[in-house]
């Protein structure tokens, strides 16, 4: 009885280990035109996203393959008509480039990047002059790997620091 207690107990202890966090990020487009949601890594176009400037969209991600992110079927819409946009019509998952993807880093960004994913890595150190939006680059248990918009800087930043809008302060 105390063999099966502990494996149990070994068990979920290793599923929680290897959840992955959920991470959010906001599409920014720069092109002026709807941002493609597509059925795979650079596949067919089976939604868009308005660009009207009006409103933000949020984006769950769940991994990445060659530069484009997997998401989740929902997408939250912040603005004067805040709802949400149930995507459908692949069998595939949904995808978005990393290039229209941004974050933040919640609260003071000083010792939040790290060269690995671990507290105990060494802190990236953050140029005063860095742009301090990020966009994802890879996903790694509860840590996301960034790159800053400006190209300055990538490091590792744990999911409790991250600030889905970049737009905004996040305490």
């Amino acid at each position: 009885m105390k063999t099966i207690l502990t494996v149990a107990v070994m068990a979920v202890v290793a599923m929680a280990a290897s959840v992955q966090a959920q991470v959010c990020a906001y599409i920014i487009d720069g092109s002026g035109t709807a941002t493609n949601i597509r059925a795979g890594a650079g596949g067919k176009v089976v939604a868009s996203v308005p660009n009207n400037g009006d409103e933000g969209h949020v984006v769950t991600l769940k991994s990445v393959k060659d530069g484009w992110w997997r998401i989740e079927p929902e997408i939250d819409v912040y603005g004067d008509n805040e709802r949400l946009i149930e995507l459908s019509g692949s069998n595939t998952g949904y995808w978005v480039h990393q290039s229209v993807l941004e974050l933040g880093i919640a609260g003071d960004p000083t010792n939040s990047l790290r060269s690995k994913p671990s507290r105990k890595s060494k802190v990236v150190k953050i140029p005063d002059s860095c742009e301090l939006s990020f966009r994802p680059i890879e996903l790694s248990g509860k840590w996301l790997k960034v790159k800053s918009v400006d190209g300055k800087v990538t490091g590792w930043l744990h999911s409790d620091r991250i600030c889905f809008n970049p737009l905004t302060t996040c305490p």
